[in-house]
């Protein structure tokens, strides 16, 4: 349930950004030379999401294999969970500290009245 949960958290931010990051692209970089630039920018960004999503499905397979092969090894599923919040965390995190670079020059920032 939760490398359900984390996985479709993943591709909802994906797909998100993608969006969000493609209509500022498109409103607001005129010269087409730039914003090809910056959607290759974008799609830099953004692999972390996909990346983050096979290391859950590839944690999740290996931990159904070790839990059909060794039925008695305890705690599996909990190490399993575990790890994939902390990936989901970290995808987000390396996510959100790169986005600093896109938003800096793609949202415009409105003047303060006071």
């Amino acid at each position: 349930m939760i490398s359900t949960i984390t996985t479709l958290f993943l591709i909802t931010c994906y797909l998100y950004f993608k969006q969000f990051y493609g209509k500022l692209i498109d409103s607001g970089i005129e010269n087409k030379d730039e914003a090809a630039v910056w959607t290759a920018k974008v799609k830099k960004k953004l692999v972390v999401f996909p990346v983050g999503v096979v290391i859950i499905v590839v944690l999740y397979i290996a931990s159904f294999t070790i839990i059909r092969v060794m039925p008695d090894l305890e705690n599996v599923k909990l190490y399993r969970r575990i790890v994939d919040l902390v990936a989901t965390g970290i995808c987000v995190f390396l996510f959100y500290l790169d986005k600093r670079e896109l938003d800096a020059k793609l949202i415009v920032k409105k003047p303060e009245l006071f």
